[in-house]
C-alpha cells in the first residue's frame, strides 16, 4: 500500500512556489516549463485521494501510485537543485566580488551545469506529464473522496448486542464508568457527556456495551439508545439514525426541521442514555447543534461518545474522559487462549510461541482475537512459529484484521500526517524519539508545508500533537526543560512499515546489508558498530539516500567506508552521525552536501568548524554534540538564511560567536551568543530573532548599560523558556551598579520557566526577579554571585519548583527578604540546594502561617557556619555535606524523612528512638567515623545502606543483621575494613543487591553460610587482595547479575561449583588481568545470557571466536562482548 504520494506531491507542489526557484526559473527561462509541471501536479493531486484508497484492489494501480511517487521524488530532487543555484547567488551576492568570482572560477562549468538543469527539468515535466495522463485509465474521480477510509459502512457499524462471556480485562473500567454516569444522573445535571477514546482495536465500542448492558444502566433509564456515526456526521443523518434506534424502524422524514422535531417529541422528559459509537467529527459547530436538538430530554440523562481521536473526546465530554487501557499480559493470554485453543488444551510447545505471538499484540484486544481465531486453524509447530516470525502487516486482511481498523484512522489523517507518521518507522521499535528532534526531521524532509515559513516549526509541532492525539504517537516522559519523547505502539509501528514499504531500512546486528535499491531513510542501530564492516558499507547502499541516522559512536576503521556512502549521497538531506575517534576536522564530505537540512554530528576533538559549512544554504538545523573543544564557528554563518535551530551541546570553550547572526531571521534556538567589542557582535544582533528552547548569553561585561542591554530586547521572547546569563569569573571590574544596570534591561518575558545567572557582581538583584509576573518561573540557579549581599525574594513565586544557590559568599542570612511574608512562601518548592555558601548563619523563616509546604529534597553542601534549619514539614531526602555539626541536632524535626544523607562528620549522633523508623534510605561518608552501631537501631523500613569512604571503619555492628527490610548494601571505599562475614546474609533476609567497591583490604563473604536465597546482584570492584572467589558464593541460587572489575589479585574463578549458580544471566570481568582462563564449569551455566569482558588480555586471546582455547566453553551464551566489540549477538 503507498499512502503517502499526495504528500510527496505536495511537497513538490511546494517548492514549485518558493520565491528561490522561481527567482532561478525567470532568469534561465524555465518560467513556462515551472508553471506546465505545476499544472500537472495539480491535476494528478486531485485524484490522488480516490487512488490511494481505490489501490488496495488494483495491482495496476499500486504499479501507477510507486511510478507517479518515484518520479515526484526525482522532481523534487531537480527542483531542490536549481534553487539551491539561487541561494547561492544570494549568498554570494552578500559575500562580494571575491565570493561570485571564485564560484565562476570552480570546477563547475555554470553554463553547462544550468543546461544539464534545464534538460533535467524537461525531462522530469516530461515524466510526469506521461505518468498524468495514465490517470485516466483508472475512472479516478476529482476532488474529496465520498468514502475517504476506503471501507463499506457497513462493515464498520456497531451494535448493543455483547456477548460477556468473551471479553476479559475491562470490569474495573466498566464499574468506574457506570458509577460516574449513575453520579452524574442523581445530581440531576443537564445533559451529561462522557467520552471514551483510543487507538482502533482496543475495545472501546466493547466497554461501551458492557456499560449499556449493564443492570444497574438498564434499571436507571427510560431509554437506551445506540447510534454507530463513523464519519458521516451529519444533522440529517445523525438525528435519523437516533429515531431508528429509538422506534426500532425505518424513519422516512428526509427534512431536518422535522426529524429535530420529531426526535426531541420521542426524548422530551425522558431520562435517556445515548451512546454515539466510533465519532470521527473535530467540527465544534456540528456538534453545538446537535446538543441542543438533545437537552429537552429528563435532567440527568446521559451521553456516551466513543472516538479514536482525543481532540473529539474533549471537545465533547462534560463529565470526563477516559482513556481505554491496553489489556494485561494475563487478560491477553486469556483472550488468546480461548480463541485459539478452542478444546481448551494447549500443547506445551505452542502455548510458549503463542505467548511471543500475544506479545507481538501490544495488549491490543482485536489483534489478540484476530491472531488467536487464526492459529485455531493451525496445529503444526512450523506454522505457529512462521507467523511468530512474521509481522502483522505481512499478512493479508481476512488473516489479521487489525490492519483494516487502523487504516481508518489513517486515512482520516492529512496526507502531511501521513507522511510525518510512517517516518517513524525509521527508528526500532520501541525506540524513544525526541519530539524536537522529529519535527525537525520532519521538516528537513520537506513533510512540513513550506507555505507560511514563518510557522514551519509551530505547524511540525502541531502535526506531533495531532498524532498523540490520535494514538499514532505515545507520550513517553516530559523532562523538566519540558522536553517531551514519544514512542510508537508495536502495532501502529507496523501500519508505518505497511505504508513506508521499501523506504526504510534498519541496519540491525549480525545481520548481512542487504539495502533495497528503493530505500531513502536509512538507520544504523546502535549494536551495528561493532559488528558491521565498514568496508560493507561502501558497497550494497545506493545514492538514494535522503536521511541517514547514525546514533552511535562509529569505529575508526568505519572510516573510509562511511566516508564513501556519505560521499555518494548528493541528495540526502537529513544527516545524524557520529564521527570517529581521534578525526579533529570535520569531513569536507560533509559541506559538499548542498540539498542537506538537518546535520547533527558529534565534535569531539574539533576545534574549529570550516568556512566551507556555509555553503549548506538550505540548512534548517545544525546541532553540534560532544563540543567540549570547540572553539570557534564558521564567520560567514550568517549568510545561512534558512538556519532555524543552532544547537551547541556544550559552549564552554567556545571563543566568539560568529558576527552579523541578526541577520538570521529565521533562527528559533539559539545556544549561546557571546557578546564581543565589535559592532556585529554586540548584544543587540539578538534585538529581532524570534527565538524560543533554551539561550545562553556570556559576556555580559562587554554590555555597558541598562539601555545597551535592553536592545537584546529578551522582553519580548515568549517563546524563550530557559535563559542563562553570565559574565567572565575573572573581571575585577568593582563597579556594581553597572552590573546591577545590565541586569536591570535584561528582563525576559513573563512566559520564561529556567533562569541562570553565574558571576553576576552586584549587591542587589533587580526588581523583576522577584515579581509575580514571572509567574511560569520553575527554577532558579544563582552562581559565584561572590558580592551580592540580598538575595531576591523569591519566596512568592507561584510555580518555582527548584532552587539552587552556589558560592553566593556575601549572604549571611536567609530571612523575610528571601521568603517574602503571608500565608504561604516558596508554596511549590520542592527541590533546594545550597552550596559552598562560607557565611551563611542563618536560616529564618518568620511568621509565615506555612512554610516551604512541599519541599521534598534539600541538598547543604559546605555551609560551615550555617547553625539551624527550619521545620520543613514535608521534606523526604536530605543532604548535608562537611557542614556544620550544629545541624544535625535539627534533624529530629524532621520526621517525614526517608532519604537520609551524612557525609564528613567525625562521629555521628544517637538519635531518639523511632525518629528514623520511616527511613528507607541511608548513605554515611566519612574518613573519621570509626563506628555507625549508634545510627542503626529501629531502622525496620531501610531498604538501602550506603557506606562510602569510612576508611576508619574496621568492621560492621551487630545491629546490621537487624535491617530485615534492607535491599540494597553498597560499601565502598572503606579501606579499614577487612572482612565481611557471608553468615550476616542469613539474617539479611530482604537482601538483592550487594557491592564491595575500592575497599583495599577486604575479604569479602569469607566463612560458612547456610542459605542466601534473595540475592541477585552482586559486585566485587577494586578489591585487590580477594584471590579467589569466595566458596560462600555456590549458595547464591537466586544470583542473576556478577561484576567482577579491578581485582587483580583474582588469577582464576572456581572450577567446581560455578554450575551451581543457576539463575546467573550476566556476568562482568572487567580489568582482571591476572585471570588466565575460564573454567569448564562454565559450559553448565545454562542461564547464562550475556558475558562481558574487557581489559583482561589474557582471558581476550583465549576467547576468540572461534578459534580461541575457551571459546567453546562461552559459544553457547547468546550475547558475548569483548572489549566493546559485540562477537556473538543470537535472538533470543
Amino acid at each position: 500500500m503507498d499512502g503517502i504520494v499526495s504528500a510527496v506531491v505536495e511537497t513538490v507542489l511546494g517548492i514549485l512556489s518558493s520565491a528561490a526557484l522561481q527567482e532561478i526559473g525567470a532568469l534561465w527561462g524555465l518560467k513556462n516549463e515551472l508553471e506546465s509541471l505545476e499544472s500537472i501536479l495539480c491535476a494528478v493531486q486531485l485524484v490522488l485521494q480516490d487512488a490511494e484508497i481505490k489501490q488496495r484492489k488494483s495491482q495496476v494501480l499500486q504499479s501507477w501510485l510507486l511510478k507517479l511517487k518515484h518520479a515526484a521524488y526525482d522532481a523534487e530532487n531537480v527542483l531542490d537543485r536549481v534553487a539551491i543555484e539561487g541561494l547561492k547567488r544570494r549568498a554570494d551576492s552578500e559575500r562580494g566580488m571575491q565570493h561570485k568570482l571564485n564560484s565562476f572560477l570552480s570546477k563547475r562549468n555554470p553554463l553547462l551545469f544550468r543546461l544539464k538543469m534545464v534538460n533535467q527539468v524537461r525531462n522530469i515535466r516530461g515524466k510526469l506529464d506521461a505518468l498524468a495522463k495514465e490517470r485516466f485509465d483508472f475512472h479516478l474521480g476529482d476532488g474529496v473522496v465520498e468514502n475517504r477510509f476506503g471501507e463499506s459502512f457497513d462493515s464498520r457499524q456497531t451494535s448493543s448486542l455483547v456477548n460477556e462471556l468473551y471479553i476479559y480485562g475491562r470490569n474495573e473500567e466498566k464499574e468506574m464508568i457506570v458509577e460516574k454516569m449513575l453520579d452524574a444522573v442523581r445530581d440531576q445535571d443537564d445533559l451529561s457527556v462522557y467520552a471514551v477514546w483510543g487507538m482502533g482495536g482496543l475495545g472501546k465500542t466493547t466497554l461501551v456495551q458492557l456499560i449499556y448492558n449493564d443492570a444497574r444502566t438498564e434499571a436507571c433509564f427510560e431509554l437506551r439508545i445506540w447510534v454507530c456515526v463513523s464519519d458521516d456526521f451529519s444533522m440529517q443523518r445523525v438525528v435519523k439514525a437516533i429515531i431508528e434506534s429509538i422506534d426500532g424502524g425505518v424513519c422516512n422524514i428526509s427534512e431536518l426541521d422535522p426529524l429535530q422535531r420529531h426526535l426531541q417529541e420521542r426524548l422530551r422528559g425522558k431520562l435517556f442514555l445515548l451512546v454515539l459509537d466510533d465519532v470521527w467529527n473535530e467540527k465544534h459547530e456540528l456538534w453545538d447543534r446537535l446538543r441542543e436538538v438533545l437537552r429537552c430530554g429528563s435532567r440527568g440523562s446521559i451521553l456516551i461518545v466513543t472516538t479514536r481521536i482525543e481532540k473529539v473526546a474533549l471537545m465533547m465530554a462534560t463529565i470526563g474522559v477516559h482513556q481505554i487501557g491496553y489489556l494485561s499480559k494475563e487478560d491477553s493470554w486469556s483472550l488468546f487462549r480461548q480463541r485459539a485453543f478452542t478444546n481448551g488444551d494447549a500443547k506445551k510447545n505452542l502455548e510458549t510461541i503463542g505467548k511471543a505471538i500475544v506479545k507481538k499484540c501490544g495488549g491490543v484486544p482485536l489483534a489478540i482475537k484476530a491472531l488467536g481465531s487464526l492459529m485455531q486453524f493451525k496445529s503444526l509447530e512450523s506454522e505457529w512459529l512462521a507467523i511468530k516470525e512474521s509481522e502483522i502487516w505481512q499478512l493479508s486482511d481476512d488473516e489479521n484484521g487489525i490492519l483494516p481498523a487502523l487504516r481508518l484512522s489513517y486515512y482520516n489523517l492529512a496526507p502531511a500526517m501521513r507522511q510525518c507518521f510512517a517516518y517513524c518507522c525509521l527508528f526500532p521499535k520501541d525506540y524513544v524519539m525526541e519530539k524536537k528532534d522529529l519535527v525537525q526531521l520532519w521538516m528537513a524532509n520537506g513533510f512540513v508545508s513550506s507555505q507560511g515559513q514563518s510557522d514551519l516549526n509551530l505547524t511540525g509541532h502541531w502535526i506531533f500533537n495531532e498524532l498523540v492525539c490520535r494514538s499514532f504517537l505515545q507520550i513517553v516522559r516530559t523532562d523538566y526543560r519540558g522536553e517531551v519523547t514519544c514512542k510508537m505502539h508495536d502495532l501502529m509501528y507496523d501500519l508505518a512499515v505497511f505504508v513506508m514499504g521499501q523506504e526504510t531500512y534498519i541496519l540491525e546486528h549480525d545481520k548481512e546489508i542487504k539495502v533495497p535499491t528503493t530505500v531513502r531513510h536509512l538507520f544504523f542501530n546502535s549494536w551495528s558498530s561493532s559488528t558491521i564492516k565498514g568496508s560493507k558499507l561502501k558497497s550494497g547502499i545506493s545514492g538514494s539516500l535522503r536521511s541517514l541516522v547514525v546514533p552511535c559512536r562509529v569505529p575508526l576503521d568505519w572510516k573510509e567506508g562511511i566516508s564513501s556512502l556519505i560521499s555518494k549521497q548528493e541528495c540526502l538531506r537529513a544527516l545524524h552521525v557520529s564521527l570517529f575517534d581521534h578525526i579533529k576536522i570535520v569531513p569536507n564530505l560533509v559541506c559538499k552536501l548542498e540539498h542537506l537540512r538537518y546535520l547533527t554530528m558529534s565534535c569531539d576533538n574539533i576545534k574549529k568548524l570550516p568556512e566551507s559549512l556555509t555553503r549548506l544554504h538550505n540548512l534548517q538545523t545544525l546541532k553540534l554534540m560532544n563540543s567540549f573543544t570547540l572553539l570557534e564557528l564558521p564567520k560567514g554563518l550568517k549568510v545561512m538564511r534558512n538556519l532555524w535551530f543552532l544547537e551547541m551541546e556544550s559552549h564552554l570553550s567556545l571563543i566568539c560567536t560568529p558576527p552579523g547572526l541578526g541577520d538570521l531571521i529565521h533562527l528559533h534556538e539559539l545556544s549561546i551568543f557571546i557578546v564581543g567589542q565589535g559592532a556585529s557582535h554586540q548584544i543587540d544582533q539578538l534585538k529581532e530573532l524570534n527565538l524560543g528552547g533554551s539561550l545562553s548569553i556570556k559576556g555580559l561585561e562587554n554590555v555597558s548599560s541598562a539601555e545597551d542591554a535592553k536592545r537584546a530586547n529578551l522582553i519580548a521572547k515568549s517563546n524563550l523558556t530557559s535563559l542563562s546569563l553570565l559574565w567572565t569569573n575573572e573581571i575585577k571590574n568593582n563597579d556594581t551598579e553597572k552590573y546591577e544596570e545590565v541586569l536591570q534591561g535584561l528582563q525576559p518575558h513573563q512566559n520564561l520557566e529556567r533562569i541562570y545567572i553565574q558571576s553576576y557582581q552586584g549587591s542587589r538583584f533587580p526588581n523583576w526577579m522577584s515579581t509575580l509576573e514571572l509567574k511560569n518561573l520553575k527554577e532558579v540557579t544563582l552562581e559565584d554571585c561572590r558580592r551580592c549581599e540580598h538575595l531576591p525574594l523569591l519566596g512568592k513565586l507561584p510555580s518555582l519548583t527548584n532552587l539552587k544557590l552556589y558560592r553566593m559568599d556575601s549572604v549571611k542570612c536567609l530571612n523575610a527578604e528571601f521568603h517574602g511574608d503571608g500565608e504561604c512562601v516558596f508554596p511549590a518548592l520542592e527541590e533546594l540546594r545550597i552550596s559552598e555558601m562560607p557565611n551563611l548563619e542563618e536560616w529564618k523563616i518568620g511568621n509565615s502561617v506555612e512554610s516551604f509546604p512541599r519541599l521534598k529534597d534539600l541538598d547543604i553542601w559546605w555551609c560551615p557556619k550555617l547553625s539551624n534549619l527550619p521545620f520543613l514539614p514535608s521534606l523526604r531526602s536530605l543532604i548535608i555535606f562537611e557542614s556544620s555539626a550544629a545541624l544535625l541536632g535539627f534533624l529530629t524535626v524532621l520526621t517525614s524523612l526517608t532519604s537520609l544523607n551524612l557525609l564528613g562528620f567525625a562521629e555521628l549522633p544517637v538519635f531518639p528512638g523511632g525518629f528514623l523508623q520511616n527511613l528507607q534510605n541511608l548513605e554515611i561518608g566519612s574518613s573519621m567515623i570509626r563506628t555507625i552501631s549508634n545510627v542503626l537501631d529501629d531502622l525496620s523500613a531501610l531498604k538501602t545502606l550506603s557506606l562510602y569512604g569510612c576508611s576508619n571503619l574496621e568492621s560492621l555492628p551487630e545491629e546490621l543483621k537487624n535491617l530485615n527490610s534492607l535491599e540494597e548494601l553498597e560499601v565502598k571505599g572503606c579501606d579499614g575494613l577487612i572482612s565481611f562475614p557471608a553468615v550476616i546474609l542469613e539474617d539479611l533476609s530482604s537482601l538483592i543487591s550487594l557491592s564491595f567497591v575500592n575497599c583495599k583490604k577486604l575479604k569479602p563473604l569469607s566463612g560458612p553460610i547456610r542459605t542466601a536465597t534473595t540475592l541477585q546482584n552482586l559486585t566485587l570492584n577494586g578489591l585487590p587482595e580477594m584471590d579467589h572467589l569466595p566458596e560462600s558464593m555456590q549458595l547464591f541460587t537466586a544470583l542473576r547479575k556478577l561484576r567482577i572489575t579491578y581485582c587483580h589479585g583474582l588469577c582464576s574463578l572456581p572450577h567446581d561449583w560455578l554450575g551451581s549458580l543457576k539463575s546467573l544471566s550476566r556476568l562482568e570481568i572487567e580489568n582482571c588481568k591476572n585471570l588466565k582462563s575460564l573454567p569448564d564449569g562454565f559450559k553448565s551455566i545454562k542461564s547464562l545470557r550475556r558475558l562481558v569482558i574487557s581489559e583482561c588480555p589474557q582471558l581476550e586471546m583465549r576467547c576468540k571466536k572461534p578459534n580461541g582455547a575457551d571459546w567453546p566453553k562461552i559459544s553457547h551464551i547468546p550475547r558475548v562482548r569483548i572489549n566493546e566489540q559485540v562477537i556473538q549477538w543470537l535472538d533470543q
